[in-house]
């Protein structure tokens, strides 16, 4: 009996508590749909998902619409073609990729057609002839931001290459049975001395087939980044950056519990009793856990320079703007005590602020890239993304470590960061003073 009193006493707590009840169902279903939706994309990766890419054709001939079809026939790439004609594509397509709208551009040569047929003729007439080829290849560009990760990259340079060789066999087999005709003419007048009356039966030539192994296309990989800055991303400069944002965020916690056992305990109370104003009483403990952000984000950074190394990783590299990495970690520290604050405010139990406040963090680390990188998620989830406070946090931290970009190109990333921590004070203090009149 005993027991069951006390099992009856915890649910009566419970069933007091409804807001914290809500957050505890609603929440985790939140965060199940939001990762299983997030992730969908990236584990169909082998071949369920398209990834879509700029195709820009300035081929005079048929081959780079060939080649077009032949990709999008393969299910891998979804090719993006609303680009005018003109010069100036490759460079519109390359901007593009540099800014992060897209994360590929394909882009043909003028001369692309003209180039195969002239490769697939003089390989197979080498080789028919038992000399070696030393015709040129045809050169297909593919750019690529910086950001995206090595085995996305070779998932998507594969997928091209499929389309690459279909092109080649087909033109092989073209220039094959063009040329077969003219040179066993050739080699049977060769062999009569110039004179087909002449008798004697004339021996059949040997050919070799060894052009059916050479490529006629070289895929050539290039950032798009200014040159002096071509260097791979690693692993290192995607998951330091996301794991410390992830680990500053959940200050949160803390943060609102203090203000919650302050309030409990009626600490708030005798403070508000002094003549201290509500800005200064929340400030402080904002710049005082800021204080503890900056401390996490040396650590890691101090363990992406140091530590990983001697575990076989690529070095942190922090890119060359370190005035610029400085302010987007303050931003991002002060976004991350202002959600703090306006839990602590909000909730009303520690329970109310440790679930919610963890479980609003990973939806907004899913959907910033923390977890996942965005590039990889469905189009719909990549236009969620950008309501992420992590994920303008994260693609600052990229911009300066991947695209060594400096403060003017991360400025707007900074201000949508302040714009978020002031937002998130000023809601704070309505309700702050809401509860202090009504105490």
């Amino acid at each position: 009996m005993v027991l069951f009193a006390n099992i009856k006493k915890e649910l009566l707590l419970l069933s007091r508590d409804r807001a914290s009840l809500l957050v505890l169902f609603v929440m985790p279903m939140l965060l199940v749909l939001m990762l299983s939706l997030i992730q969908d994309d990236l584990f169909r990766a082998t071949g369920g998902a398209a990834t879509e890419a700029l195709f820009v054709n300035h081929d005079e001939g048929e081959s780079g619409s060939e080649l077009a079809t032949a990709l999008e026939a393969n299910g891998a790439l979804k090719l993006i073609k609303d680009f005018s004609t003109g010069d100036a594509d490759a460079e519109l397509a390359r901007q593009a990729v540099f800014d992060g709208e897209y994360q590929f551009a394909i882009i043909i040569p003028a001369t692309f057609s003209a180039d195969i047929s002239q490769a697939a003729d003089e390989s197979v007439l080498a080789s028919l002839r038992e000399e070696n080829s030393v015709g040129t290849n045809s050169e297909v560009m593919i750019i690529f931001d910086p950001a995206v990760r090595g085995v996305y990259r070779s998932a998507v340079v594969n997928a091209l290459q499929l389309g690459v060789i279909g092109l080649e066999l087909s033109r092989k087999g073209t220039s094959f049975e063009e040329l077969l005709p003219q040179e066993l003419e050739r080699s049977v007048v060769e062999q009569m001395g110039g004179s087909p009356s002449m008798g004697g039966q004339p021996e059949m030539p040997h050919f070799s087939f060894d052009w059916t192994g050479q490529s006629l296309i070289e895929l050539k990989e290039e950032l798009a980044s200014p040159a002096k800055y071509a260097t791979l991303p690693t692993s290192v400069q995607q998951n330091v950056p996301a794991w410390t944002l992830f680990g500053m965020f959940f200050i949160v916690i803390p943060l609102a519990g203090t203000l919650i056992r302050e309030r409990q305990e009626g600490t708030l109370v005798r403070l508000m009793t002094m003549p201290v104003s509500n800005g200064s009483l929340l400030m402080g403990k904002v710049f005082a856990h800021l204080l503890i952000c900056m401390i996490q984000f040396v650590l890691m950074l101090a363990v992406g320079r140091f530590i990983l190394p001697l575990f076989g990783t690529p070095v942190l590299e922090l890119g060359s703007s370190p005035i610029a990495l400085v302010l987007v970690a303050v931003s991002a520290g002060l976004a991350a005590c202002g959600y703090g604050i306006l839990i602590g405010v909000i909730a009303r139990s520690y329970d109310q602020a440790a679930i919610f406040g963890a479980v609003s963090i990973v939806i907004a680390a899913a959907l910033g890239g923390v977890m996942v990188p965005v590039y990889v998620m469905p189009r719909f989830m990549q236009s969620l993304s950008v309501i992420s406070p992590l994920g303008w946090g994260l693609d600052a931290f990229l911009e300066i470590f991947v695209r060594s970009g400096d403060l003017s190109s991360v400025l707007p990333r900074i201000g949508a960061l302040g714009v978020f921590f002031l937002l998130c004070i000023v809601v704070a203090m309505v309700f702050f003073q809401r509860w202090r009149r009504g105490v």
